[in-house]
């Protein structure tokens, strides 16, 4: 993978993006630039769409698990710290080809811990903003007192659906609370796409890809890790 460190990328470096995007680490040129070049080549939907469930995953495991699984992977003596976004797509296309699709993403994963340090898409902290030009809309309370406020963007792609959020907590929320991010299918059945802890009043720019097409997708809502009450929701 490249640092995409400049804009209209060649065919080869398109192919390094799809980590990063899934992710949501791509600024909102590059963004943009590989979502119009994701319209007219199969291979990139296909390998973003395997990818769609990284962030989930990314969200279940813990900072130390991660950086553990990233250290004996490797095998090598560079400290697990020193590794960065870039190599995410390098590491799942190499076990996409020796081990089974969960072996792939759980190396990612370790990754992505080691890049963020659990920030964000682990554990639901305020870090670095992540360019996007998404317009996000208040979510529904449902829950008599749901002890935070989140607004949403829900967006159709090619390969799937993508999700960004950000959520305010009240006084009244743990500390510590373990959130996640649940879609509702036409068909009832509920899927968990993300995962994260509370620290602090707000979490933001939060992201999230699935493989379920929008059209699939008749709510989304969040709840407390491990209930079924969802907290506040947004009917799409």
């Amino acid at each position: 993978m490249n640092d995409h460190h400049g804009s209209s990328a060649t065919e080869d470096e398109y192919r390094d993006w799809d980590a990063s995007y899934v992710l949501g680490a791509l600024p909102a040129d590059q963004r943009l630039e590989y979502e119009q070049h994701l319209s007219g080549c199969a291979d990139c939907r296909a390998a973003v769409a395997e990818l769609a469930g990284l962030p989930g995953i990314v969200g279940r495991l813990s900072v130390e698990d991660a950086l553990a699984i990233s250290a004996s992977d490797d095998g090598d003596d560079a400290p697990p710290s020193m590794v960065t976004l870039p190599a995410i797509a390098h590491r799942v296309r190499t076990h996409r080809r020796r081990r089974r699709l969960v072996t792939s993403l759980a190396v990612a994963a370790a990754v992505t811990a080691s890049v963020f340090g659990g920030v964000a898409l682990g554990t639901g902290i305020a870090g670095a903003p992540v360019a996007s030009e998404a317009t996000l809309e208040p979510m529904d309370p449902i829950a008599a007192d749901p002890a935070l406020a989140a607004d949403i963007q829900v967006e159709g792609k090619p390969w799937g659906t993508r999700l960004e959020w950000s959520c305010t907590y009240s006084g009244d929320a743990p500390a510590d609370a373990e959130y996640e991010l649940v879609i509702t299918r036409t068909d009832g059945s509920t899927t968990t796409v993300a995962t994260w802890t509370a620290a602090g009043k707000r979490a933001v720019d939060l992201a999230a890809s699935t493989g379920i097409a929008r059209s699939e997708i008749t709510g989304v809502d969040i709840r407390v890790r491990g209930t079924n009450s969802p907290l506040v929701r947004t009917d799409t």
